[in-house]
């Protein structure tokens, strides 16, 4: 199944469990990179996107750039650092190492979510292990909107991530992955407020854990889960910004928190 959490905040913008020995571990019940035949660029330290699109007419060329470089840090900071993704805290993690003004937009729209770790950073089960660095795309969208009856410039970087695991300490391995947006949206000028927003998709996670332990295991049904990578590697090979559409009843939202508590998920 595939999930969906996202949020936008404009400030000053807008109105208002397999186990057993891998060796004993049949071919068909792992998943892994290699398997997918996947062929995307292996992370290797920092997170290095393809080239953002030119800004818009009439935006700032200096705040464009600065909006890009913030945007490439925070991306970094959910999809590629191990600090984040063991913290107890990812969103203070990840507003760290953002200007003030993002960061604490996302400390409290990420409070606001049903997963509010998974709101803002790609975090794992306990009992999971990444195993080496994650196979990642990106992809820019840059747009001139309105807000409050005023031009404004949206600029979004995805990350596509599949990241290899495994569930204890000699489950087989699977591969999960993850769709997420960073956004950030100002009016044109050199100067002024900016606003977030931010969303994720998940494909190969058990699907109550996301928001019952708000952190992403493997499924184990091996099945559905291809089926749902299918669907994320066509979405992360192209060139453009896409989240899949969703099925209904597949947002984690306080409804669909309620009916994993309920066992009717």
């Amino acid at each position: 199944m595939r999930l969906i959490a996202a949020l936008m905040g404009a400030l000053l913008l807008v109105s208002g469990c397999t186990g057993g020995d891998e060796a004993n571990q049949p071919a068909q019940n792992q998943i892994t990179l290699d398997s997918l035949d996947l062929d995307w660029p292996q992370a290797a330290g920092e997170l290095d996107p393809v080239d953002p699109p030119d800004a818009p007419a009439g935006f700032d060329q200096t705040r464009y750039g600065r909006m890009v470089d913030a945007l490439t840090t925070w991306a970094n900071a959910t999809t590629l650092d191990p600090e984040v993704r063991e913290s107890d805290d990812p969103a203070a993690a990840v507003g760290s190492q953002l200007p003030k003004a993002v960061g604490s937009q996302l400390n409290t729209l990420g409070s606001e979510s049903v997963s509010p770790h998974l709101a803002v950073a790609n975090v794992f089960a306990d009992d999971v292990t990444v195993l080496g660095q994650p196979r990642i795309t990106t992809a820019w969208r840059a747009e001139a909107v309105e807000r409050d009856g005023a031009p404004a410039l949206s600029l979004q970087l995805q990350t596509r991530a599949a990241y290899e695991v495994r569930l204890g300490e000699d489950g087989p391995k699977r591969v999960i992955g993850v769709l997420r947006v960073h956004e950030l949206v100002t009016r044109a000028g050199e100067t002024g407020d900016i606003g977030i927003g931010f969303g994720w998709q998940e494909f190969g996670a058990s699907d109550c854990t996301l928001a019952l332990d708000d952190a992403l295991r493997p499924d184990g049904d091996i099945g559905p889960t291809k089926e749902d990578l299918a669907i994320f590697v066509e979405a992360g090979s192209g060139d453009t910004v896409e989240m899949p559409d969703l099925g209904e009843g597949e947002t984690v939202d306080q409804d669909y928190l309620d009916r994993c508590r309920a066992g009717q998920v």
